[in-house]
C-alpha cells in the first residue's frame, strides 16, 4: 500500500508538466506516455530482482521518440532510486537514466517549460524512491537480525539441552558405578567373612555336638547365614539397580572407541532393564564395536538401542568396505559368543552386510527373556 500511495503522489507531481504538454489537448503522445508510465509502474511490482530496471529504463529510452513524455520521468525516476537501493551494486548508477533522459528531451525538442516542470516531478518521484527503498532495506535487516537471533536462540537451546543431557548422563553414570563399586566390596569383603563366620560355626557346632553349647552354635550358625543372604540380596539388588541400558551402552561404545579413528554415534531410546538383558546387550554392543575396530576400515559407527513394548532392539552399523566378522573366513569366537548370549534370553541375532554398505549386527530380547536367567 505505501509503495502504491508514492506512485500515486509521484504520479500527481508529473501532472504540471504534463498539463504544460497537453496545452488543453490530450493527443496520442500524451496517452502514450501516459500509458507507458503507468505500464512501467505495474511491471516494477510484478517483477523480481535487478529486471524490474528494464521498464522504467524503456519509459526514459521513450523520451528519444517522444519528447514530451519526459513530463511522467518522475514515475520512472520513484521506480528506478527504489530498485536502485535494493539491489545495489552497479544497479545503483540505474538512476542517472532520469536526467540523461531529460536532456535528450530538452534536446531533441522538448519545450523549456515542460523540462523545467518534469525535472520537478522527476525530483519529487527520486526522493520518495529513495524513501521507500531505505525503508525496504531497514525492514529486510531487521527482518534478518530477527531471523539470525531467532536462529541462535534456538540453537542455544539445543545446546543447553545436550549440555543438561550430558549433565544428567555423567551424574548417572556416576551413581551407577558407585553403587556397582559398593556390590562388589560387599561381595568380596563382608560377604566373604560372614561365609567364613557361617563355616567357623558350623565346625565349632561339630566338635561340641552333645554338649550344651551345641544349640547356641547352632543358633549363631543360623543368624550368620541369614545376615548373609541379606547381604547376597543386597548385593543383587544394587547390581540390578545398576542396569541402566542408556548408561551402559554409551559407556561401553565411549570407552571402546576412545583413542581410536572410529567415530561413534550412540541412539539409546531405553532405561531399565533386567540384569540378564543389560548384560546381554551390553556385551553384544560391546563385542560388535570390537570387531568393527580389528576387522574394519570404518571410520563411522552407529549404535541404536530401542526399547519397544515387547522387546529390546539393538542395532551397529558401520560405513567401512571390509566387513566386520565377515563370514567368508567362517563365524568367529566374537559372533558366535554374541548368538549364544542372545539366544540363551529367547532373542534374535543376525549379522550381514547393510543396505549402504558396510557391517550389521542385529539382535533383539524378549521382555519374557530378562525372567529367563538371574544373577
Amino acid at each position: 500500500m505505501e509503495r502504491l500511495v508514492d506512485k500515486v503522489v509521484a504520479l500527481v507531481a508529473c501532472l504540471p508538466a504534463l498539463a504544460a504538454t497537453a496545452r488543453g489537448t490530450v493527443g496520442a503522445a500524451v496517452v502514450v506516455a501516459l500509458l507507458a508510465a503507468v505500464t512501467s509502474a505495474s511491471l516494477v511490482e510484478v517483477l523480481r530482482g535487478s529486471v524490474r530496471l528494464v521498464p522504467p529504463l524503456l519509459c526514459c529510452a521513450l523520451v528519444c521518440v517522444l519528447p514530451n513524455s519526459a513530463a511522467l520521468l518522475g514515475v520512472a525516476a520513484c521506480d528506478l532510486c527504489f530498485v536502485a537501493s535494493l539491489e545495489g551494486g552497479r544497479a545503483r548508477l540505474a538512476p542517472l537514466a532520469a536526467p540523461v533522459a531529460l536532456a535528450l528531451g530538452w534536446c531533441v525538442g522538448a519545450e523549456g517549460s515542460v523540462v523545467l516542470l518534469a525535472v520537478l516531478g522527476a525530483v519529487v518521484g527520486a526522493w520518495l524512491g529513495l524513501r521507500a527503498g531505505v525503508f525496504e532495506c531497514r525492514d529486510r535487516d531487521a527482518l534478518r537480525t530477527r531471523d539470525e537471533l531467532r536462529a541462535a536462540e534456538l540453537s542455544l537451546a539445543e545446546k543447553n539441552r545436550e549440555l543438561l543431557d550430558a549433565q544428567d548422563y555423567e551424574v548417572r553414570l556416576a551413581t551407577l558405578s558407585e553403587r556397582a563399586r559398593i556390590a562388589r566390596d560387599i561381595h568380596d569383603n563382608v560377604g566373604h567373612l560372614l561365609t567364613r563366620a557361617v563355616v567357623q560355626a558350623e565346625a565349632y557346632r561339630v566338635v561340641h555336638s552333645g554338649e550344651p553349647a551345641e544349640k547356641d552354635l547352632a543358633a549363631v550358625a543360623l543368624t550368620v547365614r541369614e545376615a548373609l543372604d541379606e547381604v547376597r540380596a543386597s548385593v543383587h539388588d544394587l547390581r540390578d539397580d545398576a542396569c541402566d541400558l542408556s548408561v551402559q551402552v554409551r559407556a561401553v561404545v565411549e570407552r571402546a572407541c576412545e583413542g581410536t579413528e572410529l567415530a561413534p554415534t550412540v541412539r539409546v531410546e531405553a532405561g531399565e532393564a533386567p540384569a540378564a538383558v543389560a548384560s546381554c546387550l551390553t556385551a553384544v554392543a560391546r563385542e560388535a564395536v570390537s570387531n568393527v575396530l580389528r576387522h574394519s576400515n570404518a571410520r563411522h559407527v552407529s549404535v541404536e538401542l530401542v526399547e519397544h513394548p515387547g522387546l529390546w532392539r539393538l542395532t551397529v552399523t558401520d560405513d567401512g568396505t571390509t566387513a566386520a566378522g565377515a563370514p567368508g573366513s567362517g563365524p568367529g569366537m566374537g559372533l558366535a559368543s554374541m548368538e549364544e548370549r542372545v539366544r540363551a534370553l529367547g532373542g534374535t541375532f543376525r549379522v550381514g552386510s547393510g543396505e549402504g554398505g558396510g557391517w550389521t549386527v542385529f539382535a533383539s530380547v524378549p521382555r519374557s527373556g530378562g525372567d529367563r536367567r538371574r544373577t
